[in-house]
């Protein structure tokens, strides 16, 4: 059990982005050799992935109050339903490529494709390709000595700590409120690529506590001294300690971190 107030390490969380890549290849597989009654439970694993994907994506849970530790920076990670949805997508459309492809009874390959086939294959080529490369990025949020970063599937956003405002400007809510706003300047954000709501983060995808994640940044908002520290494991000690001694001094209702 850890104890509280010791940052998480990124171990091999990288290879949930390969999963798509391996669930493509391996679906394939399958479903162009495996007997009919063997590919008949592809669609079935499929559909209860998504279904526990979704499950996840909607559900609470305790998210740690804590960040991985990555050299420079403190890392919100993304949940596990992330790439588990983008990896059940990916089995359905590959199945259905293989059902087109695979033999006819008998063994014997089909020699003739309808052009509604070569259309719906065209479709689920172009859907397959864009889910294994945008499941394949980077989906977290970053604390650096120079602002708040997050990653989407199609940019990024790099927030400065001097954009955002000096008061909280954050609703945390478990049942409506799944984002993080942030008081961002107008104009202080540097987007690159395609990414909606600039100031907002969102929790739903996120391995971390939201009010821990939210006193974070306006702790370094108002500390502009500590920044240079962010990164290491001495100072994700620090930032707990101090946080929770901010929870005891102001807000003796609330529940200790951790």
């Amino acid at each position: 059990m850890r104890t509280p107030g010791e940052p998480r390490r990124a171990g091999l969380r990288w290879l949930w982005r390969l999963a798509p890549v391996a669930a493509l290849f391996a679906t394939m597989a399958v479903v162009l050799s495996l007997p009919f009654a063997a590919v008949a439970l592809v669609m079935p694993a499929a559909l209860g992935l998504l279904v526990v994907s979704l499950v996840g994506m909607f559900g609470g849970g305790h998210r740690p109050a804590s960040f991985v530790v990555s050299g420079r920076e403190f890392v919100a990670p993304a949940r596990w339903w992330v790439p588990a949805l983008a990896t059940g997508w990916v089995v359905f459309a590959s199945a259905q490529v293989g059902r087109i492809l695979r033999p006819r009874r008998g063994g014997a390959w089909a020699d003739r494709l309808y052009l509604e086939d070569v259309v719906f294959l065209g479709f689920l080529a172009v859907c397959l390709v864009l889910l294994v490369v945008l499941a394949s990025r980077r989906r977290s949020v970053a604390l650096r000595p120079e602002g708040v970063v997050r990653w989407a599937p199609t940019g990024r956003v790099v927030i400065p700590w001097e954009a955002v405002g000096q008061g909280r400007g954050v609703v945390v809510n478990h049942y409506l409120a799944r984002w993080l706003h942030l008081a961002v300047v107008p104009g202080g954000a540097r987007r690159r690529g395609l990414v909606p709501f600039i100031d907002e983060l969102p929790l739903q995808e996120l391995d971390v506590d939201g009010r821990f994640l939210a006193d974070a940044i306006e702790f370094y908002v108002r500390h502009p001294e500590r920044r240079a520290a962010i990164g290491s494991a001495e100072e994700h000690r620090r930032l707990f300690a101090d946080l929770a001694e901010w929870y005891a001094a102001n807000r003796p209702v609330a529940p200790p971190v951790g």
